[in-house]
């Protein structure tokens, strides 16, 4: 029986319709591919930066640091400071590897780490703890290696550290005479207590610390000459225009490389891990090293 004008009709109606769908279907697929393409090549762009050019190799942030109590006995000393490894988390025995091979090369008089060691969520093995001990043993220093507690460092802190010739120094005040001369190393954390510390003389004092915000009162006690720090990572993640992104509890006031505080340096660290995520921007991992400089 032949099909009705109405119901030609109705099946071109209803081709047109089809048609006019799936050219809407594509304008839609378009403006969804131009608009997820850019922000997929937007994301694995940042992510790769973050995650892996971000934490690429160590660098050695220099200072020079001046001072009237530096006498020429003192004059050219060389302090490498190193601090929050987070082992584990991201940084493995190659990184130790590498860090122990770039500390050497500077031929350092002093070594100081300034704690958090093994990350809180990895649970060290013994083939770990004596891997680090290995590496560690290897730093050499021509006056003295010492290391304090970060607030992630307990029991398997003390192990490496004693099993590694360096000295744990836990809210004490250590003199290192070199020649005639003397440096006092003022290392506490935020349970010292002053009463409890005896400061004698000495040509040069250096406050050393975990987590920056402690200065002031370092200062307020002690009146170093200069202060270390760790612990804030120099906030991970820096943008421009805006500054450091990662603030921890203890590093909120003071987060950067280098302040001074009525007339005293204090330099933090920016670490070799990471802490709360694996993401570094325009903030290699790092160590410090400071020349001590007669003025």
């Amino acid at each position: 029986m032949a099909e009705s004008r109405t119901e030609k009709n109705s099946d071109i109606a209803d081709e047109i319709l089809e048609e006019e769908r799936k050219l809407r279907n594509k304008k839609i697929f378009k403006i969804l591919m131009w608009i997820f393409i850019p922000l997929f090549i937007i994301f694995t762009v940042s992510y790769t930066c973050l995650r892996y050019i971000g934490n690429i190799g160590i660098v050695v942030r220099e200072y020079p640091v001046y001072s009237d109590d530096i006498n020429e006995e003192l004059n050219g000393l060389k302090i490498v400071q190193f601090s929050d490894i987070h082992y584990g988390k991201n940084s493995s025995i190659k990184d130790i590897k590498k860090l122990v091979n770039l500390i050497n090369e500077i031929n350092p008089d002093i070594v100081i780490f300034t704690g958090d060691l093994i990350d809180e969520e990895y649970i060290i093995s013994n083939d770990d703890k004596e891997s680090i001990m290995s590496e560690f043993n290897r730093i050499t220093s021509n006056i003295g290696k010492f290391a304090i507690r970060g607030e992630e460092d307990f029991d398997d802190f003390k192990d490496i550290f004693d099993n590694s010739n360096f000295t744990i120094l836990e809210n004490k005040i250590e003199k290192i005479y070199i020649g005639k001369s003397t440096i006092n190393l003022i290392a506490v954390d935020d349970t010292y207590s002053k009463e409890e510390l005896t400061l004698s003389d000495a040509n040069y004092s250096i406050g050393v610390i975990h987590k920056p915000d402690l200065a002031d009162q370092v200062i307020d006690d002690y009146e170093p000459n200069m202060i270390i720090a760790g612990h804030s990572h120099n906030g991970q993640v820096i943008l421009p225009l805006i500054g450091p992104v990662i603030k921890k509890e203890g590093a909120k006031k003071y987060i950067s490389s280098h302040y001074d505080i009525d007339g005293i340096p204090l330099y933090i660290s920016g670490g070799l891990g990471n802490s709360y995520y694996p993401f570094r921007l325009l903030n290699h991992p790092s160590i410090n090293l400071y020349r001590l400089r007669t003025k």
